[in-house]
């Protein structure tokens, strides 16, 4: 069987099976590793020529140099991320995680997953640190090449938030809940517009997982908000706060922090632009790997 592994490669074949009869024999020794034919044989065709050949075994070594460098760094993927993966693999193919799991070929499966996740975390560690900044030049030229793109500007909304489900109120037993909550957010409203910090009370008061962040959100999609929040906001400024309101069993006073329009179709383009940055960067390095590592490829075996 051959699996689709999260949308890249997944080869779970036997090479016993493969059409090549070739017998195994070291093609290549990058440092203290081997470079095996069998290991290029299974992406080799019949009508493969010496430099084709040649391409994969090129292909091989990068690889086990970056095997190498990921053990030397010791790189290891974190076992939410395999469980991810295989949740997806199983998906993609149909099956249920247990199906997956009963699978003869379940092992090579597991190995296939920490080699792409690992690999991955290799060129993240590589690149995390790097700081890319894009021309307006890189950027109108990419443009040029899609003219008929489509560009719809959304609005987001950056807030802090005061949210309340419980209050312990003893001494007020004429008071609904709702009452009592929606009175304590006028209150702390109050001192809000008094000079007191947003974010002090928010930390003392918000129960709400942003109390951390003083109640403070990343950009948010105006179209993306339940209706009720955006019947609240739509004629706030920027640095006004709401007035109380309920959404589900959860009161909340909200202030507007900033807005901004943003071009969707500029934003991946530019993440695509920096990503192709910072493969590029990733080549270049295992490059590097390749000038300071022992290399001999024994060619005449091709």
């Amino acid at each position: 069987m051959i699996l689709k592994m999260n949308k890249t490669l997944l080869l779970i074949c036997a090479f016993s099976l493969h059409v090549f009869a070739t017998p195994n024999s070291i093609v290549a020794v990058v440092n203290d590793d081997l470079v095996t034919f069998d290991q290029i044989s299974i992406d080799l065709e019949p009508n493969h020529t010496k430099v084709q050949k040649l391409v994969l075994v090129n292909q091989q070594i990068d690889l086990i140099l970056k095997l190498q460098q990921i053990k030397q760094l010791n790189i290891t993927p974190k076992e939410n991320a395999i469980n991810g993966m295989l949740i997806d693999i199983a998906s993609d193919n149909n099956l249920s995680l247990m199906q997956l799991k009963s699978l003869p070929q379940f092992d090579e499966i597991i190995e296939h997953v920490k080699r792409s996740l690992s690999l991955e975390g290799l060129r993240q560690f590589i690149v995390e640190n790097l700081d890319i900044k894009l021309t307006e030049s890189e950027i109108t030229k990419q443009l040029l090449k899609t003219p008929n793109h489509s560009s719809k500007l959304e609005q987001q909304i950056k807030i802090a938030q005061i949210a309340i489900n419980f209050i312990d109120r003893a001494d007020s037993l004429l008071q609904s809940k709702d009452s009592l909550i929606k009175d304590f957010l006028i209150d702390l409203s109050e001192k809000i517009n008094k000079g007191d910090s947003f974010s002090t009370l928010a930390k003392l008061h918000s129960q709400d997982a942003s109390y951390k962040n003083g109640g403070e959100s990343s950009w948010l999609s105006l179209s993306k908000l339940p209706e009720v929040f955006k019947q609240n906001l739509k004629n706030l400024s920027v640095g006004d706060l709401s007035q109380p309101f309920k959404i589900g069993q959860v009161w909340r006073i909200v202030k507007i922090i900033d807005k901004r329009n943003v071009d969707n179709y500029l934003i991946k383009l530019k993440a695509k632009l920096v990503h192709q940055k910072q493969n590029a960067h990733f080549n270049d390095w295992v490059k590097k790997l390749r000038k300071k590592a022992y290399i001999e490829i024994f060619d005449n075996k091709l």
